[in-house]
């Protein structure tokens, strides 16, 4: 009885000792699986935290660029206008490239005293109801002008004043203060309504006048003129960032953003889900500093999201153990028999356990990788070195053994280009012969994948038939497993990402997954770089071009002005003499005309190249115009110093020039002037040294003349002619002559301009070009110019009353006229003192009119429409050419300048911009005319791109009106 009893004790003890051991085993088993689910889950968390704060850095930088592209709309043009304006910004396609944004504006400085006249631009350029908002009276306003694109709730915000509010108020005067980019704080944007009420902030950059110094706070206050800006409602935004994970994000996690360092729900901003979530398992509040700002993200996982730390493998170690232990216990009966089979299933358990927790680490890993990756794209300067940086972070955060990235390059062999690197590599980048094209060298993991644009896994080099080429070097090396991630971005294949294991079948599908994302967002980052450097290759540009010349790369007028007025402070102190040596090339248009503007271009080049061998080093070469050059002396220099400069630049020409295989023989005509005794002022000095070239091209070029009294002697002759000129108006000196104007379709002459001569008592027939500028400069043209428009009118009248059809009279206008007298009553009366009909008269206006008082001039031009009168742009293409002006004047007629006529046949700028004045003429339904047609081949050319009319010598010289006549009667004649 007692041996029994022993053996069933020993029967219960065995089973027991096995469940026990069973289930504590179970127990710790399934507590590690937990936690190592745990550990898992919050790297996903803090990853999700990562991505999310550096989408939105990312993504508000982008938004700065497009504001610092639309303030280099404002450096680079003398005035924006709406229309300007808007179709910038609709080629920045906000909606398909930059979802979120709810527009671009445009906010303009207006002071008080300036607030009457603001709002009658605004009101005659845009709505009529144009207003400042909110109504009162301030010291300065800031309205918002511009907001594009042009939608319902952009419309409210036209005429908002944002100085007139705090908290915007505040972002504005630190943009402007700091001459960079600036955030507002929470805000009701000014077109929000009572339905879908989101919370808002604004981004401001500050734009300062075109070429002011802005470098100081008291420049920067002084010179400014306005913000670009950008309003933002935080859903809209959000949902812009977050993009396709928005339902994600807001299923498994809660985003809440505040305005400042505060977590107040007065400061609340964005909820991803209208509420929090008290008992949330991982919590993260993150303080990120945006454009002087910040911001307080605080995120907290949902339900949904902490459910998945339960753990399915934890559960099913618990359920597996529980059973293993109570079969282990069953089997305890058999111990003696099945001693070996219960070691092997435990072995077994213990291996698939170890498999688990290996195949958990390495997603772990993975996912700490990408983290780190994301805040290296968030931080990186330059494309190489984040590069390099993600290669390295491969190997030392991600556990492989070597990483690389390869560019595709479009070359014939479609090669592939290593371009950073990190690991145990030991020369195998430099060995391997890597293509993208389909054939042997390109059907591996790198060529596949950056052919195909999609990821090539190679679970096991020693077997994969597409690594015969490189299977040996790899072996050497101990890469076992490899994968190749193309980098793409906007549809295009960059080059790929390749990382290597030392282990076979080392990359299971959630790590691949992770390394996609590592690689989309590295693609993202590499051309967000690379926008970046354009943007800033282009301010560099726009910088440099202010200062120096395009082609040459000399310093330009302004950049030479300012280095002789600190070679002229200086001098004056040290009792020193500085030098300007003109320099005008000879005969250099017939370069351009013979050989073209290319060769004309690299003659240029050539010359500076020689100049710059024969003048001191410290003299200052400057370009001022197409073939003339300045050369800056400062020093202890005198005239005989400056002669030896002078026959140096004229002997290192005597050499000819070589321009694809053009021997050209060149020259230099040089006028020089001194500081102080030719003139004490750049201006000066440059008008003398200029006047000097005269005379030496007198002497008969290739030489060099010093500025004398003596060659003012030319004034004497402008004071002379410009004290005739009232004598000349008193007894009617001057006369008409008329140019006809033909129809180019049927040769008719349909119009006549009218071209003033001086019949002088002493001198003959003085043309216009030596008096013209005299009488404005001496305030005779208001009273020749109403001569000229009285007798053009009579004139008008008599063919009017002897021809059926009779031509237009054509009439310039000056721009002094527009200034100074009551053009309308002027031509009101000549009009009914003739008896001519209004639309027998064409008013020609130069586009400078455009310029001056706008309001005033657009009051009288509109009231010559209303006479009825013919209204036609002079010179068009050579001034300001506003098509706004063009449609709001109702003009009639725009005449192409002759200089391009000259050259549209010889040129194929000139040819493409008469082309474009044609095309734009007819557009706004407007006639065409053409001046300085000489040659049947430029009236070929004209009837060939569809102009209307022409002018010229080819069919008449300005003649007196009674030749015109015989033109008229001649040409009834033919029609008879």
């Amino acid at each position: 009885m007692s041996k029994g009893k022993t053996t069933s004790n020993r029967a219960l003890l065995i089973p027991g000792i096995f469940l026990l051991l069973g289930l504590t085993l179970t127990y710790f088993l399934q507590s590690s699986a937990r936690e190592a689910a745990r550990e898992a889950l919050h790297d996903e968390f803090k990853f999700r935290v990562s991505e999310v704060l550096g989408n939105i850095d990312r993504r508000l930088q982008s938004y700065e660029q497009i504001l610092e592209s639309t303030a280099g709309l404002f450096a680079a043009s003398n005035q924006v206008g709406r229309g300007d304006f808007v179709e910038y910004v609709r080629a920045l396609k906000l909606e398909g490239k930059y979802p979120g944004i709810q527009g671009v504006g445009f906010a303009k400085v207006v002071q008080d005293k300036d607030k009457a006249r603001h709002l009658s631009e605004m009101r005659a350029s845009g709505p009529a109801n144009y207003d400042i908002r909110p109504a009162g009276q301030r010291d300065v306003y800031t309205p918002i002008v511009y907001l594009e694109p042009s939608t319902s709730r952009n419309h409210r915000a036209i005429g908002f004043d944002m100085y007139s509010e705090p908290v915007r108020r505040a972002a504005l005067d630190k943009a402007r203060d700091e001459g960079k980019t600036e955030i507002s704080g929470k805000v009701r944007l000014v077109q929000e309504t009572d339905q879908d009420l989101q919370s808002g902030f604004l981004m401001y950059l500050p734009v300062y006048q075109r070429k002011a110094a802005h470098q100081t706070l008291e420049e920067r206050r002084a010179n400014l003129i306005g913000w670009v800006y950008a309003p933002f409602r935080m859903n809209d935004l959000m949902a812009g960032i977050l993009g396709e994970r928005f339902g994600e994000a807001n299923a498994a996690l809660n985003l809440e953003i505040f305005d400042g360092d505060s977590l107040q729900a007065s400061r609340q901003m964005f909820n991803s889900n209208g509420q929090g979530h008290e008992n949330a398992q991982f919590h993260a509040v993150q303080r990120i500093p945006l454009f002087g700002h910040q911001w307080t993200v605080a995120i907290d996982s949902l339900p949904p999201f902490d459910a998945r730390m339960r753990g399915d493998k934890a559960n099913i170690i618990a359920l597996a153990g529980t059973i293993a232990s109570l079969l282990l216990a069953m089997v305890g009966w058999l111990l003696a028999t099945a001693r070996a089979r219960a070691l092997a299933i435990a072995q077994g358990m213990t291996e698939e356990l170890q498999h688990s927790e290996a195949a958990q680490r390495r997603l772990n890993r993975a996912l700490r990788l990408l983290s780190d990756c994301n805040m290296a794209l968030v931080h990186a300067e330059e494309e190489y070195k984040l590069l390099s940086e993600i290669c390295r972070l491969c190997v030392e955060r991600g556990g492989y053994l070597m990483a690389w990235v390869g560019y595709a390059e479009q070359d014939a062999h479609k090669s592939v280009r290593p371009i950073a690197q990190s690991g145990y590599e030991s020369g195998y980048l430099e060995k391997i012969n890597i293509s993208w094209a389909d054939n042997e060298h390109g059907r591996g993991p790198t060529g596949t994948a950056i052919r195909s644009g999609r990821p090539n896994v190679n679970q096991n080099i020693l077997t994969n038939p597409a690594m015969a080429p490189w299977r040996e070097a790899a072996s050497q090396r101990g890469y076992q497993s490899s994968v190749a991630l193309p980098l793409i971005c906007e549809a295009r294949v960059l080059g790929a990402l390749n990382v290597y294991a030392h282990d076979p079948g080392a990359f299971d599908p959630e790590e691949l997954h992770l390394l996609e994302e590592l690689a989309n967002d590295l693609a993202y980052g590499i051309v967000a770089l690379r926008t970046r450097e354009e943007h800033a290759a282009a301010k560099d540009r726009l910088t440099f071009l202010d200062h120096f010349d395009s082609l040459t790369h000399l310093p330009n007028r302004l950049l030479l002005r300012d280095r002789f007025e600190r070679a002229a402070l200086t001098a004056k102190s040290q009792q020193e003499t500085v030098c300007l040596l003109y320099l005008d090339l000879d005969r250099f248009k017939q370069v351009n005309d013979s050989l073209g503007y290319a060769v004309g271009d690299q003659v240029l080049v050539g010359v500076v190249e020689r100049l710059r061998q024969c003048v001191p080093p410290a003299a200052t070469i400057s370009r001022v115009s197409g073939d003339e050059f300045v050369v800056l002396l400062a020093g202890n220099y005198d005239t005989t110093g400056i002669a030896v400069v002078a026959n140096a630049i004229r002997d290192v020409f005597a050499e000819p020039l070589t321009i694809d295989a053009h021997v050209l023989n060149l020259s230099f005509s040089i006028g020089i002037s001194l500081y102080p005794g030719d003139g004490e002022d750049f201006d000066t000095l440059l008008k003398h040294a200029h006047t000097a070239i005269g005379s030496a091209k007198e002497a008969g070029r290739n030489t060099y003349r010093f500025f004398t009294r003596e060659m003012n002697a030319g004034l004497a002759e402008q004071i002379r002619l410009t004290g005739g000129l009232s004598n000349a108006v008193r007894h009617g000196e001057f006369r008409l002559h008329y140019q006809p104007q033909i129809d180019i379709r049927s040769g008719r002459i349909t119009g006549a301009e009218a071209l003033i001569r001086w019949q002088h008592p002493t001198d003959g027939l003085v043309p216009p070009g030596k008096f013209i500028s005299l009488a404005e400069r001496s305030g005779h043209i208001m009273q020749i110019g109403e001569w000229v428009l009285n007798e053009a009118c009579r004139q008008g009248k008599v063919w009017m009353d002897q021809y059926p059809e009779a031509p237009v009279v054509a009439v310039n206008l000056s721009a002094l006229q527009f200034k100074h007298g009551n053009v309308l009553d002027m031509v009101a009366k000549a009009l009914a003192t003739s008896g001519l009909r209004p639309d027998r008269l064409e008013l020609e206006l130069t586009e400078s009119i455009l310029l001056q008082d706008v309001e005033a001039t657009m009051k009288t031009l509109r009231g010559l429409k209303t006479l009825g009168v013919k209204l036609s742009i002079d010179d068009f293409g050579t001034g300001y050419s506003s098509l706004s002006y063009l449609k709001q004047l109702a003009i009639d007629k725009l005449k192409i300048d002759q200089s391009f006529v000259w050259d549209m046949l010889s040129d194929e700028d000139g040819a493409s911009i008469v082309k474009a004045i044609i095309q734009l003429g007819h557009t706004l339904q407007l006639t065409v005319i053409a001046e300085g047609v000489e040659t049947d081949a430029q009236l070929a050319f004209l009837n060939t791109v569809g102009c209307d009319e022409a002018q010229g010598y080819l069919f008449s010289r300005p003649v007196p009106a009674e030749q015109l006549a015989k033109l008229l009667e001649n040409e009834g004649t033919e029609r008879t």
